[in-house]
């Protein structure tokens, strides 16, 4: 599971910027339920990233979606460039490289993985394994050499492109430190959502064949209120729709797709059901495609030995406040045992059952810099035990920041303004 992760000019974060998934220290508050230990580190199981639009929420997801892509896609050319990722609102910013950091346990071990780069190559590498609170270099690349704790990693540096990963091509010559790294990134790093990652898609909507699987999925939508009776899958050749459309953005065209069809009964104009009708997934509501995907991503997770860590952007995207906030439980519930992180502007999730720890806002300055910050970091929230609490109350009082300053009667006489010129310009005509 992820630990943490940490990136520096990319994007609208300019700084250093740290997204800690571990547990706060002497918090006990929700241990049983909303924490795992894993590799003898306590880890949260669910993050909530507040703050405005614009802010860089999704900037923030993006840094590791971003990270992900690197490692798991190879440049084919020595030529081949990188896209210009840098914060752009300062000069020194601009030509500066982008630096990406993450530490991750995967069973027993833990790895720290690092590496920078700038449009044209990457200009540092290093691959660590953690061992009791030990953190030894399992290889480091500079842009003056090369140094590794085993020998025939040096065979596999020789052979990397200066645009290329180490850790790419230790993986295709069957290091298994390099296997185990580039793995967690394929396997366990996923992201969830209908318009970032059409393989998973893919993958998802095919478990809906397993009528156990689809049986659950049902039981779960008919808890949720949704009048869905039944799923059904279709392969079909990827046409131009929505799914097509990101299926060709993201590189990968299969022979064919997995298409989930949703049943809904039909009924006359007396209330009698008559038939059922077939609609195609893609024609649903986006808050129906998302929790359908968001249920399916649970128990794929399930399925698969659990320790996942799963992205989601702008969460609560066309989901009722109502059904956020079961989705929060059910992610910080004891049978689940994996990791949800997600963005979101919904306040009243900030009442959830969650620790302050669990809590993080993103808040842009007037350069046009996002800085992250957690709720554990003011000490008034670390020493509060009362239960009742709002945080919601506190965050809309600005005793938080990350709070838009909006002045409606401002923005109406913004929109206004050239009606008002006209008026004006005509009654001077006359």
């Amino acid at each position: 599971m992820l630990i943490d992760f940490t990136m520096r000019n990319f994007k609208s974060f300019q700084q250093a910027t740290v997204l800690s998934v571990e547990a706060g220290e002497r918090l006990t508050k929700y241990n049983e339920s909303n924490t795992l230990v894993v590799s003898g580190k306590r880890v949260l199981k669910n993050l909530l990233i507040f703050g405005p639009n614009g802010s860089g929420k999704s900037n923030l997801l993006d840094g590791l979606k971003r990270m992900r892509q690197m490692v798991l896609n190879d440049p084919i050319k020595i030529t081949d460039t990188f896209r210009p990722d840098q914060f752009t609102l300062s000069p020194a910013s601009h030509i500066a490289d982008t630096h990406f950091e993450i530490t991750f346990a995967v069973h027993k071990h833990v790895y720290e993985y690092a590496f920078s780069y700038n449009t044209k190559r990457i200009t540092y590498e290093r691959l660590s394994v953690i061992s009791k609170n030990r953190k030894i270099n399992y290889f480091e690349r500079t842009l003056h050499g090369f140094t590794t704790t085993k020998q025939a990693l040096n065979d596999s540096a020789e052979k990397t492109k200066n645009n290329s990963l180490v850790l790419f091509k230790a993986m295709q010559d069957n290091d298994p430190t390099a296997i185990s790294v580039f793995t967690w990134f394929s396997e366990d790093l996923l992201f969830v959502d209908d318009y970032q990652s059409a393989p998973i898609i893919n993958n998802l909507i095919g478990l809906i064949q397993d009528e156990g699987v689809k049986q659950q999925v049902l039981n779960f939508l008919r808890s949720a209120d949704f009048n869905i009776v039944d799923l059904e899958v279709n392969e079909r050749p990827p046409h131009m729709d929505w799914y097509g459309r990101l299926l060709n953005q993201s590189g990968e065209q299969p022979h064919f797709v997995n298409q989930l069809l949703t049943v809904h009964k039909v009924y006359d104009k007396n209330g009698a059901v008559v038939g059922k009708r077939r609609l195609p997934l893609e024609s649903e509501s986006r808050g129906t495609r998302k929790i359908v995907l968001l249920a399916l991503a649970f128990i794929n997770a399930e399925m698969n030995g659990d320790g996942k860590t799963l992205l989601l952007d702008e969460f609560n995207d066309s989901l009722h406040p109502e059904l956020a906030k079961a989705m929060i439980r059910i992610f910080n519930s004891v049978a689940n045992q994996n990791q949800f992180i997600l963005t979101t502007n919904e306040l009243q999730l900030l009442d959830s059952k969650v620790r302050i720890d669990q809590i993080y806002l993103v808040e842009k300055d007037f350069k046009g810099v996002s800085n992250l910050t957690s709720i554990f970091d003011f000490k008034d929230t670390r020493n509060t035990t009362r239960s009742g609490i709002s945080y919601m109350k506190r965050y809309v009082e600005g005793r938080f920041g990350a709070m838009p300053v909006i002045d409606p009667d401002q923005m109406l006489n913004a929109l206004a303004a050239r009606d008002n010129d006209i008026d004006k310009s005509e009654s001077g005509a006359l």
